[in-house]
């Protein structure tokens, strides 16, 4: 990430921003496009304005997105295809497809649709991928779930997995700090690691902070010719530092463990040598 974008990203509130083609957002990180076009070119515009096309790779996100979508006659695609009729379906993520909800099966299609305006919960649809049909587009997905690795006096540390969608792209993550003020940082997702750990430092003891961590991608803006900032909705969480006399009583009992780790040791090392001796004897 050059440091112009990152200049941008530190200065700026995390935004959702719609394409002027899209007519508007249906959920935190799904944008529908009406423009008709192929599954080809869907993918290749939602990669360039947004991340890619949806992946639901679970029942529950596929009837989050379908019960946000205008009840209408919308036929759209998804970042759904196989690669001959014999092989699996799978997301543009590399992930299987794990649920049955096809329409009906349709042994010639590549590429899969979802159809809104079918009155049943089975919506998805094989089609031939040089169909045109409008597109959903897919943005950045923040952590699902944050686990606190260890709280100090002044520092925490975090750590979420990454999902395989937000693993083909570049991204960072804004992390918000608040206590009586807010301070927004930046981490960048640099190592391609499915785990992101980061450390929070220059905290104050015995505070609780309330912290909030959303995943944001920067694209081009064709209009104004900078730069857009795509952003989810963010994972909270609360996290209260350790207390400074509480800390050093923590380090007296880990010695004081130690301690009573040590001396059985040095008993046992004694006894064996005087046994030695005797033996010697």
């Amino acid at each position: 990430m050059f440091a112009n974008e990152t200049q941008i990203l530190q200065r700026l509130a995390v935004l959702v921003v719609c394409h002027s083609l899209a007519a508007g957002q249906i959920t935190s990180h799904f944008i529908l496009v009406q423009r008709p076009m192929s599954w080809v070119k869907a993918r290749e515009f939602c990669q360039k304005h947004y991340v890619d096309l949806p992946v639901l790779n679970s029942e529950e996100q596929y009837f989050d997105l379908l019960n946000a979508t205008p009840a209408n006659k919308v036929s759209f695609w998804l970042g759904l295809q196989r690669q001959s009729i014999a092989s699996d379906w799978k997301w543009v993520s590399g992930e299987e497809l794990s649920y049955e909800r096809w329409y009906r099966r349709n042994y010639e299609g590549h590429c899969a649709s979802l159809e809104a305006m079918l009155k049943k919960d089975k919506k998805l649809l094989a089609r031939h991928c040089d169909e045109l049909h409008m597109v959903v587009c897919q943005g950045p997905v923040s952590p699902q779930s944050v686990t606190v690795e260890s709280v100090g006096v002044d520092h925490a540390v975090l750590s979420w997995n990454v999902s395989a969608f937000m693993l083909m792209i570049p991204h960072s993550y804004n992390v918000t700090v608040c206590d009586c003020t807010c301070e927004t940082l930046l981490y960048p997702f640099t190592n391609g690691s499915s785990l992101m750990n980061i450390s929070i430092s220059n905290l104050t003891s015995a505070t609780e902070y309330f912290i909030e961590i959303s995943a944001v991608v920067v694209r081009p803006d064709n209009v104004t010719g900078g730069k857009t900032i795509l952003g989810d909705s963010p994972a909270t969480l609360q996290v209260k530092t350790v207390h400074s006399e509480l800390r050093n009583i923590i380090i007296l009992l880990k010695l004081l463990k130690l301690v009573y780790l040590v001396l059985p040791l040095v008993f046992l090392y004694y006894t064996l040598k005087k046994g030695k001796s005797n033996l010697s004897c």
